[in-house]
């Protein structure tokens, strides 16, 4: 099943959220769904589409959240870290015009740069391992001999993500350099996520980056996580990423005003834009804790792939993003 909704409309940029589901249904043991304590690791990021139009320091009061990045070159108004993404082909002249003037940006911070969004989707950069191999020699690896840490492409958690990456690593024949690996997951069962991390990191033995992950349900829109299921599935999953020594960073989809009808709950900010219980449980705010019973959250779960599209760039999309 595909379904295609908007959800982001910020001058001149549409953002649709495709979502391609897939088989296989299992129950997470109650034994992961303990409650995470508050700590001082800074792996936690945002994946933040809003530009200025919401106030990012909201999320920086616990000194969790470390980094940010917009699926672009194009910065906010922020005291953290940015890491710029290189989106795909449809990206190039913003790429091009942009990043040579964004990465001298003291104020940015930046240390490291994103590869490619989900190539192995035709709805998202739509590319294949050699036409990902020519653009990373192209406009990637050169910001290595610069200094920079490179994070590969990001897949989707379908079958062909994996694959993908794969046939990527092996055009590139030694030649791209990929400090660690960024991935995308979308489900709702716990356990299974950390699965397929755990499985990421032993099949390509680099880093860790989870760019994209959440409570969603696409294979019965009926049966979506709950509130209470969205924050248990999110303690349990950010307290193993917090606690895997091979996860460097993560970044939870939702934050933003209008997240896809489909399930509102994971949703880290209300719809004025303030930061609400699920946003303050990712940033370790004092006293955040899983609220009802933890048990609810032992719904069937599907993983699939929730796919951020972003179509219609152009010099307005500029002057909403720049410092």
């Amino acid at each position: 099943m595909l379904t295609t909704r908007p959800y982001l409309q910020l001058g001149s940029v549409y953002a649709l959220i495709l979502i391609t589901s897939f088989a296989g249904a299992t129950l997470h043991p109650k034994s992961l769904l303990t409650t995470r304590a508050v700590t001082n690791t800074t792996k936690a990021g945002l994946a933040w589409p809003n530009g200025n139009s919401v106030d990012i320091r909201q999320y920086l009061s616990t000194g969790k959240v470390s980094w940010y990045y917009t699926w672009s070159v194009f910065p906010a108004d922020a005291s953290i870290e940015f890491v710029p993404m290189f989106w795909g082909e449809k990206a190039i002249s913003q790429w091009t015009s942009m990043i040579q003037k964004t990465l001298p940006n003291s104020k940015l911070n930046i240390t490291t740069v994103l590869g490619m969004n989900e190539p192995e989707h035709s709805g998202q950069s739509n590319l294949t391992a050699q036409e990902g191999v020519d653009l990373w020699k192209t406009y990637v690896e050169p910001l290595h001999a610069m200094g920079y840490r490179l994070g590969s492409p990001a897949t989707s958690s379908a079958p062909s993500g994996k694959v993908w990456l794969r046939d990527f690593l092996t055009a590139c024949g030694g030649n791209c350099t990929v400090d660690f690996i960024a991935l995308h997951w979308y489900g709702t069962n716990a356990s299974w996520f950390i699965t397929y991390v755990e499985d990421f990191h032993n099949t390509f033995q680099k880093p860790i980056w989870v760019t994209e992950w959440a409570c969603m349900n696409f294979v019965d829109l009926t049966k979506q996580c709950s509130a209470d299921e969205t924050a248990a599935f999110l303690n349990t999953t950010q307290s193993f990423l917090d606690e895997a020594d091979f996860v460097e960073r993560y970044s939870w989809f939702g934050a933003m005003k209008v997240v896809d009808a489909v399930n509102p709950n994971i949703a880290t900010m209300d719809h004025n834009g303030n930061i609400n219980a699920l946003g303050s449980q990712y940033i370790g705010s004092s006293g955040s804790r899983v609220t009802g019973n933890p048990s609810s959250a032992l719904i069937q779960g599907f993983p699939f792939s929730a796919l951020l599209f972003f179509t219609g760039l152009s010099g307005l999309y500029s002057l909403l993003f720049l410092l």
